[in-house]
């Protein structure tokens, strides 16, 4: 009777405790789901963070053509598969520029009388890669055509390219070409120049270009161009590079022409300059003779043909922007996620970024 008692009076102790860990139990329960929660909800937010919102991110419009920074990586990807290898130095903004330069040439075209057409794309993929037949040599016309398929296809597995993608960069090239000729027209055959010679390195060389400056004191300058200079395709031996007009170097035109609204004289005749920072290197000039009304040289004509081209892309991105129909969008943050991007698809032998 007294164990029977015993067990009795126990039995309300136990459904006590057993309510008290039931109760610790859900606790434990609801804990435990709601770091789960949280944590998944970390986890989401980084991918969203990381790979979903990113691409998705606009980075530029021309009127009501938009891109993301996935079309960005797109583009940076096409350059790399034609390359080989793509300068994430050169900041992908400059990238994102070209996209929306050749958007704006594109729509630009029809006003400028540019049109390219699938036949023209048809026809640089064949002078590209359709098999040269040496002279008299019999052919197959039928092998010749499967020869130039397999060509394409090769190089567009060499290069990661789809066909689509690889015909709209040629007529990109095809329409940036005629552009090109259109700025050209313009250039008058005759030009006032000066004949220079210069000296140059890299904006990175350890050179003390002051010092070469000191050396021209007492040596000559052909001998010290050909021990120092880094030719950039102007300048030859001894760093002459002949007759320049006005324009072929924008940012020597004061150095070389003079400024009368700044008043500022050119370097005179036999006289050297000291160096002159610019984008493209460092530069020590020495005017030779000039200024004279001459013919212009091919080389000459075509640095004029570039610059202009490049005005003309800088006009239209000015334009544009004050207008409100050219717009970008660019942060070091996406640059981050964009180098990582196409860090991702470089191929493996390629030399290390530094």
């Amino acid at each position: 009777m007294r164990g029977r008692r015993a067990r009795q009076e126990e039995t309300p102790r136990e459904k006590v405790r057993a309510g008290k860990d039931y109760a610790h139990q859900r606790l434990a329960w609801a804990i435990g789901a709601t770091l789960i929660l949280v944590l998944v909800g970390i986890l989401g937010a980084g991918y969203y963070q990381k790979f979903y919102h990113p691409p998705r991110v606009w980075a530029g419009s021309v009127r009501d053509v938009e891109f993301t920074m996935g079309d960005l990586v797109e583009r940076i990807r096409v350059l790399q598969g034609l390359s080989g290898s793509v300068d994430l130095s050169v900041i992908p903004f400059e990238y994102l520029q070209e996209l929306l330069n050749a958007e704006i040439l594109r729509q630009a075209a029809p006003g400028l009388g540019i049109n390219v057409t699938d036949e023209d794309i048809d026809e640089a993929l064949r002078n590209q890669f359709y098999p040269e037949v040496p002279e008299g040599q019999e052919t197959d016309p039928g092998q010749l055509d499967r020869e130039f398929e397999n060509n394409i296809e090769i190089y567009l597995a060499r290069t990661g390219l789809s066909r689509e993608e690889y015909r709209q960069t040629l007529e990109e090239q095809l329409q940036l070409r005629l552009l090109f000729g259109f700025l050209g027209f313009g250039i008058e055959d005759t030009q006032e120049q000066v004949e220079v010679e210069w000296i140059r390195t890299e904006l990175t060389s350890e050179l003390d270009m002051r010092e070469v400056r000191e050396r021209l004191n007492s040596e000559e300058f052909a001998a010290v161009a050909d021990e120092v200079g880094m030719p950039a395709g102007f300048a030859g031996v001894g760093g002459y590079v002949g007759w320049v007009p006005r324009g072929a170097f924008p940012n020597m035109d004061e150095t070389l022409f003079g400024d009368e609204e700044s008043d500022v004289e050119p370097l005179s005749v036999g006289d050297i300059a000291d160096p002159v920072f610019l984008n493209e290197g460092i530069y020590i000039i020495h005017k030779v003779s000039g200024p004279e009304t001459r013919d212009l040289s091919d080389n000459m004509r075509n640095k004029l043909n570039s610059e202009l081209l490049i005005e003309w892309r800088n006009n239209q991105l000015r334009r544009g922007s004050n207008e409100g129909w050219l717009k970008m969008n660019f942060d070091s943050t996406l640059y981050a996620w964009v180098a990582d991007q196409v860090a991702v698809s470089a191929p493996r032998n390629q030399p290390e970024q530094r």
